[in-house]
């Protein structure tokens, strides 16, 4: 009887799972960009009012109560007899049960399903194209002025490290107001205040496991790393921002982050967004073509290449096996919900900044008075 509710849900989970593999765009339409939004916007602001990431807590009581419930398990046989240790373990396998159904539903219904919505290029009417290398440099090289660019707005000290021009709670405002603004030009459903964007107090240790922020569908909380290096931190709070506004796909939060560096007026949102994407374009290039890889890096301004090989310097001194156990079980979960790339589906950002790249230099030398496509504000 105690089952029955929460089978029921897990019921109606899995039957919108399954409406949304046989007609996507509509449930895209009715889930994701309408039901979803109201929930995800109500919940965030309530779970805002608690100070703390309330994911975090629920983890580590979760982790307490496994362990608590293992270590009775294995003692009891020594203090009672086994028909009342049957007894005990069947309540505690029913209750496990329980949360695990009540667990499983709330994930799809926070996350799960958004995994099978329409492709964001969908969304953009980007036509799917092969990347030609040709391609892929040109945005390096205009990704790279824009960076330049941005990083002398930068604030930064006597040893060249920058100085953060905001709070946590301003950069918070700020990623609200960008996406806003994506929203209304771009007509995606990405606005909307969702204040709940926490930092976690076990932030080293989430270094450790080479996690520099992670969603948590249980509490519609976007969580980050405190300790990444200044200039990361934004991005990593506007990635996070993306998975909480329904966009669950790497590749896609990855390319809104890309996006808002041209829909903020905040020079340091717009500098990290921007320093973040490079990453990812570099490491194309890179593969593709190590010489235009270096050229590039030789074209690059030296507050950008300090900070480059501060993040470098960064996530060195956490590489090991755990570090290495933690990709591993990130990349299990990726290829668990839809994304058969895995991890390196983080990468595959770069076609859509191809496809948008290609897109907006269209547009731009057929009206030379539309504003340059990652400008520093609105010409």
């Amino acid at each position: 009887m105690k089952l029955r509710i929460p089978l029921l849900v897990l019921a109606l989970s899995l039957v919108l799972l399954i409406l949304f593999r046989l007609f996507p765009s509509f449930m895209d339409t009715i889930y994701s960009s309408f039901l979803y939004v109201v929930i995800a916007q109500g919940v965030s602001f309530i779970t805002a009012l608690i100070p703390f990431s309330l994911a975090e807590i629920l983890i580590y009581l979760l982790f307490l109560i496994v362990v608590f419930f293992l270590v009775r398990g294995i003692l009891l046989p020594a203090f009672k007899p086994f028909a009342e240790v049957k007894v005990i373990w069947k309540k505690n396998l029913h209750d496990a049960a329980y949360l695990a159904l009540w667990g499983t539903s709330f994930f799809l219904l926070g996350s799960g399903l958004h995994y099978h919505r329409l492709p964001l290029e969908d969304h953009l009417g980007y036509p799917q194209q092969q990347v030609h290398p040709s391609d892929l440099v040109n945005l390096a090289e205009a990704l790279a002025g824009e960076v330049n660019r941005a990083a002398s707005f930068t604030r930064r000290n006597a040893e060249g490290d920058m100085i953060p021009e905001h709070t946590f709670d301003r950069y918070k405002k700020d990623i609200a107001l960008a996406y806003d603004s994506l929203a209304f030009t771009s007509g995606l459903r990405v606005g909307g205040w969702y204040p709940a964007t926490k930092t976690v107090l076990a932030s080293r240790g989430m270094s450790y496991a080479y996690v520099s922020g992670f969603f948590f569908p249980w509490t519609l909380e976007a969580n980050v790393n405190k300790d990444v290096p200044v200039f990361s931190l934004p991005a990593v709070m506007t990635h996070e921002q993306a998975h909480a506004r329904g966009f669950m796909r790497e590749n896609e939060a990855n390319f809104l982050t890309y996006l808002i560096a041209r829909h903020t007026l905040s020079g340091d949102l717009k500098y990290s967004c921007l320093l973040h994407s490079l990453g990812y374009v570099l490491n194309a290039v890179y593969s593709t073509s190590p010489e235009e890889y270096f050229a590039l890096l030789s074209g690059l301004s030296p507050r950008v290449l300090y900070d480059l090989k501060k993040k470098h310097a960064y996530w060195e001194q956490f590489s090991s096996s755990f570090g290495e156990i933690s990709q591993k079980v990130n990349d299990a979960y990726l290829k668990a919900n839809a994304q058969a790339g895995g991890v390196a589906t983080y990468g595959k950002v770069v076609d859509l900044m191809v496809a948008d790249f290609k897109i907006n230099k269209e547009q731009v030398q057929q009206n030379p008075e539309r504003s340059v496509y990652i400008g520093e504000g609105t010409h």
